[in-house]
């Protein structure tokens, strides 16, 4: 019975739409049009977009955790899943600009076990142009020296050289961060870039997420008429070998905040961010794609999807956090929305 009236107040609250009042600093027709776009594709999440260090838009719609009625905000958090990877890039080129790693070294100088490392560079890893992949994931909780070691030990090898996304070149890249500075990938994080930059909510799922007031339930998108029908639940073991490649939270407020500070040489030398996104045709360096006036960064845990967009210059951009997933890709809309407005 309970469950009837859960679905018919669900059904309800779609037609009737969401109460939040938009929260932007213009009321100009093309934003309202984007306002309009989002609800009618039955976006559940929370959208940011600054134009030259002016917020025109920032609204949520749907809800964090239908249960408890509770509606998603703009401080709403979500996982960042695939973004996080850009975090990962920055303090492996921390270490770069220290003189403590270098870019063009082979991948056998820290894991001579894996075939063919000789011939794989880091700089290809940090691309995804390394030929390495994994089709196996640890099944049970281990330690960050355990994940890097299982990572090592399942790794495959082919077409080096050629793009191929795969997170374990990130999980790896992890293993040499940790092995060089003796510390955590979380304590580096924590360390390094949250709290110089007073980030107050992003953290990581297993240790930080239970502790804010704003989290978000993930919703697989089985019925648009029925959203908050079924829960997507994502295990401590999943989340647990994510290690440096999707285990991180953030609102869309941070999120900014944080992409703005990597492009505007906050947390690295203009050479360095130079250096780590050396593309202009889309190409994938250092954790985002990038194109010759912006980058774009997607990613897709569990029902959590994020896509964001952000001018060279740190100025402008979109973000789109969401805990239902549809058929939209959020990178996409989000560089669309990049275009379209000409930010």
């Amino acid at each position: 019975m309970k469950r009837r009236s859960m679905i018919l107040i669900s059904l309800i609250l779609v037609l009737v739409g969401s109460s939040i009042p938009v929260q932007a600093a213009g009321r100009s027709t093309e934003i309202q049009q984007v306002n309009q776009q989002l609800k009618k594709q039955h976006f559940t999440g929370s959208v940011l977009i600054i134009r030259d260090g002016r917020t025109i838009l920032q609204h949520s719609y749907g809800y964090a955790n239908f249960m408890k009625l509770q509606p998603n905000t703009t401080a709403s958090d979500y996982q960042l899943a695939s973004t996080q990877k850009v975090l990962t890039a920055v303090l492996f080129m921390q270490l770069v600009q220290a003189g403590k790693v270098q870019l063009n070294a082979p991948l056998s100088r820290y894991y001579p076990q894996i075939a063919h490392s000789k011939q794989i560079t880091l700089r290809q890893m940090l691309d995804m142009n390394s030929g390495l992949y994994s089709m196996t994931d640890a099944q049970t909780m281990l330690s960050d020296s355990q994940l890097i070691k299982f990572a090592a030990q399942h790794v495959k090898v082919k077409a080096i050289g050629q793009h191929n996304y795969e997170p374990v070149n990130y999980t790896l890249l992890t293993g040499i961060i940790e092995r060089v500075t003796q510390q955590s990938y979380q304590t580096l994080v924590k360390q390094r870039i949250i709290r110089p930059l007073k980030l107050q909510h992003t953290g990581f799922m297993l240790a930080d997420y239970q502790q804010e007031a704003t989290t978000t339930v993930a919703y697989k998108a089985v019925n648009s008429f029925l959203p908050y029908l079924v829960h997507d639940h994502e295990s401590k073991i999943a989340l647990n070998r994510k290690l440096g490649t999707g285990n991180m939270y953030s609102t869309v407020t941070d999120l900014f905040r944080l992409e703005q500070a990597i492009q505007q040489n906050k947390l690295l030398k203009p050479a360095s961010v130079a250096t780590l996104f050396n593309a202009t045709d889309g190409s994938y360096r250092g954790g985002l794609y990038n194109y010759r006036d912006f980058v774009v960064s997607h990613g897709v845990e569990s029902s959590y999807e994020a896509g964001l967009a952000m001018s060279r210059d740190g100025y402008s951009g979109v973000i789109l956090l969401s805990n239902r997933k549809t058929g939209v890709s959020l990178s996409q809309q989000a560089r669309k929305l990049y275009q379209r407005l000409r930010l």
